[in-house]
């Protein structure tokens, strides 16, 4: 993904509601798309969920990056709440690997602000379904295992999808304009890249 421009951290806006972030790994490391070690990143998920002022709301794992959708309350408590996701992930990602120290992460992550209720129903479409755009997930039937939305309850037809048993890895939306695609509105088989994909315009790092 190509950087169009930087934004120096004095010039950035305050940022409140929903926020959709790319975390890349480094090269060189493991696949995380991969069952055992999408059973680490779910339990770091959900260890590391919610916090005063934050929370994750939504994620698709691919191979070598994450896409979350987060809540935030201002850029401050994004920051913070970033990075002690950031750092849970990369400590029980580092145990699994048996990897003492090292970085996990790219040093530049990405993410974008969501202003509008239609530029949250496309972040939705594009994390949920993201693994379609990469083609490594293809049932037209049932979401991607290696996200959120098995847990998601804003699928068409979602009543004929099947509930994890488990715990959910992700918190409750507080935004309203969220809130309002827990309604059915999404296809489970809609593949990314059918629409002009947003540009990403601030970008940090961690």
């Amino acid at each position: 993904m190509k950087i169009s421009k930087r934004i120096p951290h004095s010039a950035r806006p305050e940022v409140r509601g929903v926020c959709h972030f790319v975390l890349r790994v480094r090269r060189g490391l493991p696949w995380l798309r991969t069952p055992r070690t999408y059973r680490v990143l779910e339990r770091a998920f959900r260890q590391g969920k919610e916090k005063q002022g934050f929370a994750l709301v939504q994620f698709s794992v691919q191979r070598d990056h994450l896409h979350l959708l987060v809540e935030t309350e201002n850029k401050k408590r994004l920051a913070r709440g970033m990075q002690g996701l950031g750092i849970r992930i990369a400590k029980a990602l580092n145990r699994y690997w048996r990897r003492r120290v090292g970085s996990v992460f790219a040093e530049r992550y990405f993410v974008r602000a969501l202003e509008s209720a239609k530029e949250i129903r496309r972040a939705l479409a594009y994390v949920l379904n993201n693994a379609r755009k990469h083609g490594v997930w293809s049932s037209s039937r049932q979401p991607d295992p290696f996200s959120s939305g098995p847990w998601y309850t804003g699928w068409l037809g979602g009543d004929l999808i099947p509930r994890p048993l488990r715990a959910s890895p992700v918190a409750r939306t507080r935004d309203l304009s969220l809130e309002l695609f827990s309604f059915p509105t999404l296809d489970v088989a809609f593949v990314p890249g059918q629409e002009p994909r947003a540009s990403i315009d601030v970008i940090s790092t961690m």
